[in-house]
């Protein structure tokens, strides 16, 4: 298998010395590198052959990127247990691209807490990282120092990054919270680990694709391609007419079928207030038959239908163990 690491920022490249990319395909993370999002991407991209990785800032930049055809697939956020769903990743699927979900990664995630070599945590004046990561562990935060400052920047890697540069030009006493992977990458010390709120934190991440024969088999257990609950589907829909009982026979094509919803939720239409698209993930895949008649019934039911596609459950190949015992799933290269 054939890897090169671009460091260039998405949607522009920078070269990699000495290789030759010319058929690679190309799979865009959230960067900086030691995101958690860069994770994810690890654990992808260590079973497809061939694909170069490229780091984006933002994730609409990441997503736009695939839209554009800048990259093959992207990984991006979707869902976190302990703070719900990632809005802007949902927006951009439902109001301003048209891509297509060729696969899931779930991953445990472990937030430390990083500051220069010999910090003690009394001496910290600011906090650095991703919005999603400081609500994480809120709890432990509510516990430091009031004068201590929150900072919020567009990932946990770019965090562990100011922290780095803070030591160079002595500003502030700076602390990040962020990945062991950051840490290690920036040479800085872990003062305090594992101090998310709650020990059960996974992070959902989906593959998108401009393809809607992007299905990613590697994703799949190797015995499990024939088992009716190894796949998922995603759509967004909304309803015809907002009338009484109008979502209970939407869900009633599901629950007729014996068919499994795995997730449910709303967003605004941006239409007019009241109005709202539901994003339904649903044990099964497109081409099987029952599959095809929840669809023909809620086409029938909504305004609005788009189909996000059908893909493997994620099953991890890999340091299964510590996945599910919630321990943090690191990148051997890295270590």
């Amino acid at each position: 298998m054939m890897i090169a690491i671009l460091t260039g920022s998405c949607p522009r490249q920078s070269k990699p010395d000495n290789r030759d990319v010319m058929n690679m395909k190309r799979l865009g993370y959230l960067g900086p590198p030691g995101t958690f999002t860069q994770l994810a991407a690890e654990e992808l991209i260590s079973r497809l052959d061939n694909f170069s990785r490229i780091s984006c800032q933002e994730i609409p930049d990441l997503i736009q990127a695939v839209d554009r055809s800048e990259i093959d697939l992207a990984v991006v956020p979707i869902e976190n247990s302990l703070e719900g769903s990632v809005n802007v990743t949902l927006d951009y699927l439902a109001h301003k691209v048209s891509l297509n979900i060729a696969g899931e990664i779930i991953l445990p995630i472990n937030q430390q807490l990083i500051a220069g070599k010999g910090t003690r945590i009394s001496e910290i004046e600011e906090i650095y990282s991703h919005p999603q990561a400081l609500a994480q562990c809120r709890d432990y935060l509510e516990k430091l120092s009031d004068s201590c400052l929150i900072r919020r920047v567009s990932s946990t890697a770019e965090a562990v990054e100011v922290v780095s540069r803070g030591q160079e030009d002595r500003a502030a006493v700076r602390a990040a919270i962020g990945s062991r992977l950051a840490a290690r990458l920036n040479q800085l010390e872990i003062i305090a680990a594992d101090i998310q709120d709650n020990d059960s934190n996974w992070t959902r991440f989906v593959v998108l694709s401009r393809s809607k024969d992007s299905h990613l088999e590697e994703l799949s257990s190797r015995d499990s391609a024939e088992k009716e609950d190894s796949y998922k589907t995603s759509i967004i829909c909304s309803p015809i007419k907002n009338r009484p009982g109008i979502l209970h026979e939407m869900l009633a094509e599901f629950a007729s079928r014996n068919v499994n919803l795995t997730r449910i939720e709303s967003r605004p239409t941006r239409k007019m207030l009241g109005d709202y698209l539901f994003f339904i993930d649903f044990s099964g895949h497109l081409e099987q038959p029952k599959i095809k008649e929840i669809i023909t019934g809620l086409k029938k039911k909504t305004s609005h239908f788009k189909i996000l596609g059908s893909y493997s459950r994620f099953f991890p190949e890999t340091e299964q163990e510590d996945l599910e015992e919630g321990r943090p799933h690191e990148i051997n290269q890295f270590a």
